[in-house]
């Protein structure tokens, strides 16, 4: 397989955000939303690059220096962006182009959508979304591959009826990006370079792309405010407790259990309703927390029960017993 490279695209303000903190650095169960795609990027490839813009000093000290990083000055769309980064790859290879705000996307589907792409053009994951409103539509030849991706604000009124969408992951061959790239223009509502444009300019050259299609309609798509950021971290929080409930943690109502993505849990420990557990605790076996206990960096040792009490930054040793209504900090 060729090389793979990624760049995650991280340099838009978030403007829907209503925010002074970047758009890509608002927490979710705990961690910047951007670490989740880069921890699925990595997962494939360990070269990733982070083109950061809006609060770029403030994303790169937050991530630290194991990534590489290229500034966009200037945010002239998502051509642009890639256009920054392709200058510092070589000439050959493969380049995944993700979006900073897409945590829920995993690594096993980036690579089948990396697999698509084989001897191709390229390859676009999409969607099939009940309310495609605002988003780019995917216009399908008869073969079943990409024709083309019209972005919302450019659309007719009957290609807006399509309800696949474009969720703005791509994989490229390296090589042909680099041919067409230099080839986009600003003709449009937004007056932007568009990424998507690429695909289109690559069909009329006679170089077909792939379409890999995300099951759950919910995981490729961005968070742009603080609504989605909340729906966003509901499906996390799911998948955090289904996790912990497989290696053996009893949890009475998972759907009121708030569970931050570090924390660990030991076999047959009880979490009641209510609980909060944040920042990187650890829990050992066969305790019990909660109802409504809140813990905050703490370490629980085997066997203790909190009851209904705050713990933050403290040891508790085993078979001790927390409450009700204490507070250890």
């Amino acid at each position: 397989m060729d090389q793979l490279h990624a760049v995650v695209l991280a340099a838009g303000e978030g403007k829907r955000m209503h925010s002074k903190l970047p758009k890509v650095l608002h927490p979710l169960c705990g961690r910047p939303m951007i670490e989740y795609i880069l921890e699925s990027a990595a997962a494939l490839t360990s070269e990733v690059t982070i083109v950061v813009g809006h609060g770029a000093s403030q994303v790169k000290e937050t991530l630290g220096d194991g990534w590489s990083y290229v500034l966009q000055e200037e945010q002239l769309g998502t051509g642009h962006a890639v256009m920054q980064t392709v200058k510092h790859l070589p000439g050959q290879g493969r380049l995944l182009v993700l979006c900073g705000d897409t945590p829920l996307l995993k690594a096993s589907e980036i690579k089948q959508l990396v697999e698509k792409q084989e001897n191709l053009a390229a390859a676009v994951a999409t969607t099939i979304m009940p309310d495609p409103a605002g988003y780019g539509r995917i216009i399908r030849d008869e073969s079943g591959y990409l024709k083309e991706i019209v972005e919302d604000k450019d659309a007719s009124s009957e290609t807006k009826k399509i309800d696949e969408i474009n969720t703005g992951t791509y994989c490229f061959d390296l090589a042909l990006l680099k041919r067409f790239l230099p080839l986009l223009k600003t003709d449009n509502v937004q007056q932007e370079y568009y990424l998507t444009d690429v695909l289109s300019l690559m069909r009329e050259g006679g170089k077909a792309s792939a379409i890999y299609t995300v099951p759950d309609y919910r995981v490729g798509l961005g968070i742009n405010n603080r609504v989605q950021l909340a729906e966003a971290e509901k499906i996390l929080r799911r998948r955090i407790n289904f996790y912990l409930m497989e290696q053996g943690v009893t949890m009475v109502d998972p759907d009121n259990t708030y569970i931050d993505n570090d924390t660990q849990i030991g076999k047959d420990t009880v979490i009641m309703p209510g609980c909060v557990i944040q920042q990187g605790t650890i829990i050992g076996s066969g305790c019990v927390i909660g109802p409504n206990s809140h813990l905050v960096s703490a370490v629980v040792k085997d066997r203790a029960i909190i009851n209904s009490s705050l713990v933050k930054n403290r040891i508790i040793e085993e078979d001790i017993i927390i409450g009700p209504y204490q507070a250890v900090v």
